[in-house]
């Protein structure tokens, strides 16, 4: 019985439970905070949070563009200087893992967070970042 029950647990999906993350908690998470994502393993991008819902992110080419952030329902959603189209996300916590899943995407196309720390994200160009 043990042995089964300790199979079960190795299943995809059952040994830890997501949890989506309401914006209160999405907020707490976040504040003053810099979260390094990757996507399968691969540098994505980072995002430092700023006071007033502002945000910067950086690709990972090191450019870098500001936008801001919203609660709709479940979902945080982004809007960005250089993209006006609305971009909305679910805030996951997967065991000890956090992941952000791009609405209508797939758990494979989960951006996750890597590392999270409160350093500003040194961006090129003029008037963006430390």
């Amino acid at each position: 019985m043990r042995l089964f029950l300790f199979l079960v647990m190795l299943l995809p999906g059952t040994a830890w439970a997501e949890e989506i993350l309401s914006p209160e908690e999405f907020a707490a998470y976040i504040s003053d905070q810099t979260l390094y994502f990757a996507q399968q393993g691969q540098p994505y991008g980072t995002e430092q949070y700023l006071p007033g819902r502002q945000s910067i992110w950086q690709y990972a080419d090191g450019t870098c563009t500001r936008g801001i952030w919203y609660p709709r329902g479940d979902m945080i959603c982004f809007v960005y200087e250089t993209d006006p189209d609305e971009q909305c996300w679910h805030f996951l916590k997967k065991g000890e893992v956090f992941a952000a899943r791009a609405e209508g995407r797939e758990p494979a196309a989960d951006l996750d967070v890597i590392w999270r720390d409160q350093r500003p994200i040194p961006c090129r160009g003029p008037d963006v970042g430390a």
